[in-house]
């Protein structure tokens, strides 16, 4: 932007016009404008606060629609997925674990121990780890879905 700046012979013409001469008369209908002006500007404020308004309504109860959504559908999916104490899965899956091996595995998992009886493998106390292990990953996984 470039502006044009009176030179300082101008400048000082300027200032001494404005000092020899009466000063000039406003125009005749500047008042009128001047009013007109700050009342469209009040309007229009008026206008935006009553619109903001609007809008905050609108959010508010957008935000108040997503959070009953959100509980209603974790309502849901406490009721639909069903939940039951690992201590009776365990015993059950605990006999189906150990039915299905076979006793070349038995045998090889013993052979591999030793004669030490601290370390057997297929201890309740092993097999119900083993199981709460897989249980918890199953949870993870299923938590992982729903988290998507």
């Amino acid at each position: 932007m470039s502006y044009d700046y009176l030179s300082d012979e101008e400048l000082q013409k300027l200032i001494s016009d404005i000092e020899l001469n009466d000063m000039v008369e406003a125009p005749a209908n500047i008042s009128g404008k001047v009013l007109e002006a700050i009342d469209s500007s009040i309007e229009t404020e008026s206008k935006n606060k009553v619109q903001n308004k609007k809008r905050k309504i609108i959010e508010y109860r957008l935000y108040r629609f997503k959070v009953a959504s959100a509980v209603a559908a974790a309502i849901a999916v406490m009721f639909l997925v069903p939940h039951s104490p690992v201590i009776n899965k365990c015993i059950s899956v605990r006999e189906e674990y150990v039915s299905k091996i076979t006793d070349a595995e038995r045998e090889k998992a013993l052979g591999n121990v030793g004669t030490d009886n601290r370390f057997e493998m297929f201890s309740e106390k092993n097999i119900c780890i083993t199981l709460m292990q897989k249980r918890e990953e199953a949870e993870m996984r299923l938590m992982n879905m729903f988290n998507r």
